[in-house]
């Protein structure tokens, strides 16, 4: 179902919405997740490791101890607030050292 037709039809019908509730476009955000998996060279390792998306070198980690973390990233449609954005890990404690990339990032 995305395609053209659904597509315009949907935004006509939040363009509507929108001006019906009087409601400005810098009230509007998007929020969208995406699930990567870390894989643990040691065994339940406390060790993390992020790279910059303009790292050209490619990384891949093999274990058999892969884990879960759920990216969020959020947009607000007109641009004027610039969300960081949350990283979900599994566990039960979190180390002050996975925090050390931004402060605003949660």
């Amino acid at each position: 179902a995305f395609n053209y037709t659904t597509v315009h039809h949907h935004f006509k019908l939040l363009s509507n919405y929108l001006k019906d509730n009087d409601i400005p476009w810098e009230n509007v955000y998007n929020m969208d997740e995406k699930g990567v998996q870390l894989g643990g060279g040691r065994k339940n390792s406390q060790i993390r490791y992020f790279f910059s998306r303009d790292d050209r070198m490619m990384y891949r980690g093999k274990s058999d101890d892969l884990q879960l973390v759920t990216i969020l990233d959020c947009v607000c449609a007109d641009g004027t607030v610039d969300i960081k954005p949350g990283f979900v890990f599994s566990g039960v404690g979190k180390f002050g050292e996975w925090f050390e990339v931004h402060d605003d990032i949660v």
